[in-house]
């Protein structure tokens, strides 16, 4: 399962970033041919706009002598055809030799103007009246008509039929700007992708909280198997004893098999506890309890294990009465788990001692084995053990800690700390 979730990941991470590099080509693609198209349609809107500004020369021969009625004239011109294409629009007057005309518009030196490939000759529009030779101050009615057409040539026939060469043609160039820097048609695509984004993103949490799910009900199992194998054995060695009357002490063993059985019903009560709720909660009802005593009676329960493994037990209760705030059936299980991960991680007969300690803010209960302790490869912090993620994880709930400490190849010591809460 593990092994597919991470080929669908790498396979969706493939997939998001292919989409994305496809949609902007795809996007890149479009805007340049949007571009193409519009630089094609601005050089037209460019030379209808210089064969207006021909037609007003035309009218009026004075207008270009006054050089700021004239570029302002040029700068509504321009800006009122202009407008559809949503630009900004800066121009300039140059000779054929890229030389600014000087006094006609204050961008004549912009490099963007210069090296701009919109453009045209207005030299090379020329207005009939011009060609007839008319005499603007005696023109006619008519022929002031016909002054509205224009003649259109090209830089090389101005020079080869009027004479004219490259530093007296004169050219007007346009630069254009997008104040919106052309973000508006990524916009839908953005949004298109960061919804992708945040699917996927989603996808792998839920990966993510599926696999933690699965880890912990397998932790669940592994913990369970314990607690039910444990009560179990002591119920099967009592009753094998009674049957076999290999005892001097009957009632002892029949009150074991009622304890057991009592705790495997609260075992029984627990799984359904955590199947009912949420698999990462817990109920935990703490009441004031006596160190001593809650790790006699532990003892005391798995007491037919010991003596099945051939465990030797030292308790070592403290002078004092040690009061904790702790869920009895809980703490009961964290020390049958303890005890049993030390028998069974360990193939000869160990020795357990328990010992109970208490500081200024905390009481502990400690045990500690004789047996062959961790790996070498293994540091104590990393080492978990069948049971022991579920210790770490009550202890959590009660506000306290579970401490490893390794004794190379001689040992293991488990504490438990809890806090002393001052009432």
């Amino acid at each position: 399962m593990k092994k597919y979730s991470h080929i669908i990941i790498v396979l969706s991470i493939l997939f998001i970033g292919s989409l994305i590099f496809w949609q902007i080509d795809h996007l890149n693609e479009m805007q340049s041919l949007k571009a193409d198209l519009e630089q094609k349609e601005i050089q037209s809107v460019l030379l209808e706009s210089a064969i207006e500004l021909r037609k007003l020369e035309a009218t009026n021969q004075l207008l270009r002598k006054n050089h700021e009625t004239y570029s302002a004239i040029i700068d509504s011109v321009l800006n009122k055809n202009f407008t559809q294409f949503n630009r900004n629009i800066i121009w300039g007057y140059y000779n054929g030799l890229n030389k600014p005309i000087e006094g006609l518009n204050n961008y004549a030196d912009n490099i963007e103007l210069i090296n701009s490939s919109l453009k045209v000759c207005t030299s090379c529009l020329l207005v009939i009246s011009m060609v007839k030779d008319i005499d603007p101050e005696n023109i006619s009615e008519d022929e002031l008509q016909e002054a509205g057409y224009i003649l259109d040539h090209t830089p090389a026939q101005m020079r080869d039929v009027r004479g004219i060469d490259d530093a007296n043609l004169k050219y007007l160039h346009i630069a254009t700007r997008n104040p919106y820097l052309g973000t508006v048609a990524y916009i839908v695509p953005t949004l298109l992708l960061i919804g992708l984004s945040s699917l996927f993103i989603w996808l792998l949490y839920l990966n993510n909280k599926q696999t933690k799910l699965i880890k912990q009900k397998n932790e669940f199992v592994n913990h369970l198997s314990h607690q039910f194998q444990t009560p179990l054995s002591s119920i099967k060695l009592s009753a094998n004893l009674l049957i076999n009357k290999n005892t001097s002490n009957p009632d002892e063993l029949i009150k074991i098999i009622q304890t057991e059985s009592n705790r495997l019903e609260n075992h029984i009560k627990t799984v359904l506890h955590w199947v009912k709720s949420d698999a990462e909660r817990l109920h935990i009802t703490q009441k004031k309890i006596s160190v001593t005593d809650i790790v006699e009676r532990s003892l005391k329960q798995m007491k037919p294990v010991f003596l099945t493994n051939g465990t030797t037990v030292n308790f070592i209760p403290p002078q004092d009465e040690f009061m904790i705030s702790a869920d009895e059936n809980h703490l009961q299980l964290m020390l049958f788990n303890i005890w049993e991960n030390a028998i069974k991680h360990n193939e000869d007969k160990i020795r357990l001692t328990i010992e109970c300690k208490k500081t200024n803010n905390q009481v502990s209960i400690i045990t500690i084995d004789n047996g062959k302790g961790l790996p070498k490869e293994i540091a104590p912090e990393k080492f978990k053990g069948l049971g022991l993620a579920y210790v770490r994880r009550i202890m959590l709930e009660h506000e306290g800690s579970m401490k490893l400490d390794a004794i190379r190849d001689e040992g293991l010591s488990v504490q438990l700390n809890f806090a002393v809460k001052n009432d």
